[in-house]
C-alpha cells in the first residue's frame, strides 16, 4: 500500500461567546425603579486556546442615538452594575463569588474575577472550550423613568478583536451584535456566523404605579363633636402600571414630614380606606379620576388633616412626593376653645369625683377609727384607777 503523510498545521483560533440559556433566563425582564435586578449568562471560550476574557458594559446614547462603541452608562450614570462569578452552578446550592476591587499590592487570585479603576472587569483565565457562568447585577436608579432600557454586555480578548488577529468575530460596533432586534419583532437583526458573539443586549423594561392625590375637598369645615364630614379625594395613577390594596387615609395633627420619615402614629388615623385596585391613566377605559370619600368624625378643637395615600410605604412606585396633601382648613367642632374645655370636663370628672369620694371615705374611716381609739383609752384609764389597790390591802 502506498502511504501519503498529510502535514497539518493548526493555527491559534480565538473566539468568546457570550450567551444566555433560554431554559433558565431571560433577556427581557420587568422591573422597577430602586430595585435589582440579576441575569445569568454563560461565557465560553469557543477558540482552541487559553483566553483571558474583559467585560465592558455599554448604553445607547442620548437623544435616540446609537450605541455606543465606548464602554460607559451615559444616560444611565445612576445606575450601578456589577458581576460575579456563579460556583458550583451544577449542583443543588450555586453560589456567587463578588468580583473584588484589583489592589496591586496583593496578588491576584487566578480563580477571582476583580474590577479595574477603569471599570474593567477581568475574568480568570479560560481553557480552550470551556464554560464559565456569572451573573449581571444591575440596580436601578431610584430616579429611573418609567420606559424600557437597554444595557449591553460585552466581552474582549486578551488576544485582541478581529482587525488584530484577535476575536475572529468580535468588532467595536454594535450593529453586527448576534442579539440586537433593534425591529422589535421577536428575531435577531443578525445570525451566525456573520454577527459578533461577544456581546449579549439585555432590556429591562420599567415598570411601577405613581399615585397622585389631585385635590381634597370637603363641604364644611366644621360640624358639632361627633358628627362626620365628608372628604372627598380625587387621585390618580399616573404610572404605567396597576397599583392594588391602595391604603388611603386621613392622618391628624402630623405634619407630611414626619409621616414620610415615621408614619402616620395610630391614634392619629381618623379614617382609613383600602382600594383594590387603581390602574393607570394609559390603560382607563374611561380616562376618569378616582374619587372616593372618607369620613372625618369631628374632634373638640380644632385639627391639621393630611390625606396620604399609601402612608406605609407598601407600594413601589416612581415618585413618592405626591402622595399627600394637606386640607386647606383645619377640621374640627363650631367653638373650637370651648368644645376642649367641655370634652375635658366630661372627660376627667367622673374620674375626679371617684378620686375625691374615695378620699372623703378614706378621711371618715380615720376620723371614725381616731374618735373610737380616743373612746378607747379614756374607758381604759377609769378602769383603771378603779382597780389601783397596795398588797397589803388584799385579802384573799
Amino acid at each position: 500500500r502506498d502511504t501519503i503523510d498529510l502535514q497539518v498545521q493548526i493555527g491559534e483560533f480565538h473566539d468568546l461567546r457570550i450567551t444566555l440559556d433560554p431554559a433558565m433566563e431571560s433577556k427581557i425582564k420587568t422591573s422597577a425603579p430602586g430595585r435589582t435586578v440579576r441575569f445569568l449568562m454563560n461565557l465560553t471560550n469557543a477558540g482552541n486556546v487559553p483566553d483571558i476574557p474583559m467585560l465592558h458594559n455599554h448604553t445607547k446614547l442620548g437623544q435616540g442615538g446609537g450605541w455606543d462603541a465606548v464602554p460607559g452608562m451615559n444616560t444611565l450614570s445612576k445606575w450601578m452594575i456589577s458581576f460575579a462569578l456563579v460556583e458550583d452552578f451544577d449542583t443543588e446550592f450555586p453560589r456567587e463569588s463578588p468580583c473584588l476591587a484589583a489592589d496591586p499590592s496583593i496578588e491576584n487570585d487566578p480563580s477571582q474575577c476583580y474590577l479595574s479603576t477603569t471599570n474593567t472587569v477581568t475574568f480568570p483565565e479560560m481553557a480552550a472550550f470551556t464554560t464559565i457562568q456569572f451573573v449581571a447585577i444591575i440596580s436601578v436608579s431610584d430616579e429611573a423613568s418609567l420606559s424600557d432600557r437597554m444595557i449591553g454586555i460585552k466581552a474582549t480578548s486578551s488576544h485582541g478583536s478581529a482587525i488584530n488577529g484577535g476575536d475572529f468575530d468580535e468588532t467595536p460596533q454594535w450593529d453586527d451584535s448576534c442579539t440586537l432586534d433593534e425591529n422589535k419583532d421577536g428575531l435577531p437583526d443578525n445570525f451566525p456566523p456573520n454577527c459578533d458573539s461577544n456581546e449579549q443586549v439585555l432590556q429591562l423594561m420599567l415598570r411601577a404605579p405613581d399615585l397622585k392625590i389631585l385635590s381634597a375637598e370637603s363641604s364644611q369645615s366644621r360640624a358639632a363633636v361627633g358628627e362626620m364630614i365628608s372628604v372627598t379625594v380625587k387621585l390618580q395613577n399616573i404610572g404605567n402600571i396597576h397599583a392594588t390594596d391602595v391604603s388611603v387615609i386621613l392622618c391628624a395633627d402630623q405634619s407630611p414630614s414626619d409621616i414620610r420619615r415615621n408614619g402616620c402614629d395610630e391614634d392619629n388615623i381618623v379614617y382609613r380606606q383600602m382600594i383594590e385596585a387603581v390602574m393607570p391613566v394609559s390603560q382607563s377605559s374611561n380616562q376618569e379620576l378616582l374619587e372616593i370619600s372618607l369620613l372625618y368624625i369631628v374632634e373638640a378643637g380644632s385639627q391639621d388633616i393630611v390625606v396620604y395615600v399609601d402612608p406605609d410605604n407598601d407600594i413601589i412606585e416612581s415618585d413618592e412626593t405626591n402622595n399627600y396633601l394637606s386640607m386647606s382648613e383645619k377640621m374640627g367642632s363650631n367653638n373650637r376653645f370651648l368644645d376642649p374645655l367641655l370634652q375635658a370636663v366630661a372627660t376627667y370628672s367622673v374620674p375626679v369625683i371617684i378620686i375625691g369620694a374615695t378620699i372623703a371615705l378614706g378621711a371618715v374611716a380615720v376620723i371614725v377609727i381616731w374618735g373610737r381609739r380616743i373612746e378607747a383609752m379614756r374607758e381604759y384609764a377609769e378602769k383603771k384607777s378603779m382597780m389601783t389597790y397596795s398588797d397589803e390591802d388584799m385579802e384573799f
